[in-house]
């Protein structure tokens, strides 16, 4: 098991990555008032007979509301719906809300922390790889809005994150590559030892070896960290996160919120290919086109889309409504968008670009 201390902005907060820690788990919710703990579980840990389900039973000493984990969860209606159980369930201030589930959970759960009475504790328990390795860290919440990712949100810390191997075990292929993809995108950005081993740990990962798992959600988490700690509002060092993601969101906005087409780290596997195209288109030397054709090669090991013909669809998007999707992107700023560019694999830095048929001739390499 890895335990340690993150620091994010000037707050700071244990995190644990292992196998069976849900007795640390329980041993830290009970230093709350038992009437003031308020769960928030995707209500697949309701239904399931999962042999590690019976360590989490204790959620039913506290007062435990199920939500379904899809993406339809992260919506002011429900926000609302859920205020109003806290509210008649008496939770005060000092209470305590635990969010068990995926990154819509966490996101759901985190805003709800970070509003409700000006904020009240929140514990991360994050059970899918994307949700460990990316949403669980770093203080972001949101809720989705006017067809758009997180348009609301808030930066709230948690008092602790408990992240437990057993639950990755139950991930259909699709939800677990697309949060391995996380991974991948940070090595790209910051570590090319790191990319050079997902390489070499290929059978691993696809039989969900624990201690690589945990090795690669444990240096996942540091590496996020050392983009967040000190720009926690995401004013200039942390942007290198996004590496990909202008354009996977743009992607992700045109087949729509409430679909099954294609998976947010799937959109982050198509981003991160045009953000390397771009690279290439910009820097043009042998570095460049390395990055380019080495992104390809990983993200075909592992299954992930770096093209539109592996999408789960016949409805392909032209290039003209992805560009006019990117226009709107939220991260923008009134210069212009911000792109991740990399000189290299593991050298990345931020450039605005406004030259629209440049980031087109990026998008091409989609098409083919």
């Amino acid at each position: 098991m890895h335990t340690f201390e993150a620091k994010v902005g000037v707050e700071k907060y244990p995190v644990f990555i292992g196998n069976n820690i849900f007795k640390e788990l329980y041993s830290f919710i009970k230093t709350y008032n038992k009437k003031n703990v308020f769960i928030i579980s995707d209500s697949y840990f309701k239904n399931t007979n999962t042999s590690y389900i019976k360590d989490l039973s204790f959620i039913y000493n506290y007062y435990c509301l199920f939500v379904d984990g899809g993406i339809e969860a992260k919506t002011i209606p429900n926000y609302e719906k859920i205020i109003k159980v806290m509210v008649e369930n008496n939770i005060a201030r000092d209470g305590l809300i635990v969010a068990i589930g995926g990154g819509v959970i966490g996101d759901l759960s985190a805003f709800i922390a970070s509003t409700y009475q000006r904020g009240i504790d929140l514990v991360h328990v994050p059970t899918t790889t994307t949700a460990m390795i990316d949403s669980s860290v770093g203080g972001k919440t949101g809720l989705n809005f006017y067809d758009q990712v997180n348009l609301i949100g808030s930066y709230y810390n948690p008092k602790a994150i408990f992240m437990d191997l057993n639950f990755l075990s139950t991930l259909s292929e699709r939800d677990y590559l697309s949060g391995i993809c996380e991974a991948i995108k940070m090595s790209i950005t910051s570590d090319k030892e790191m990319f050079n081993k997902f390489f070499d740990i290929k059978s691993f990962v696809y039989s969900r070896n624990k201690d690589i798992l945990e090795d690669i959600i444990y240096w996942s988490v540091l590496t996020k960290l050392k983009h967040v700690s000190g720009d926690f509002k995401e004013k200039s060092k942390r942007l290198i996160l996004n590496y990909g993601h202008t354009f996977g969101q743009t992607i992700e906005t045109y087949y729509g919120l409430y679909q099954d087409k294609l998976k947010h780290g799937e959109a982050v596997a198509l981003g991160i290919t045009v953000a390397a195209k771009l690279s290439d288109l910009l820097i043009n030397n042998f570095e460049s086109k390395e990055l380019f054709e080495k992104t390809n090669e990983l993200l075909n090991i592992y299954n992930l889309p770096n093209s539109f013909k592996k999408v789960n669809s016949d409805d392909i998007p032209e290039i003209s409504e992805l560009t006019k999707n990117i226009v709107n992107d939220k991260k923008r700023t009134s210069e212009g968008n911000r792109y991740i560019l990399c000189e290299s694999i593991g050298k990345a830095n931020i450039k605005i670009i406004k030259k629209i048929d440049l980031i087109e001739n990026s998008f091409k390499c989609l098409y083919l």
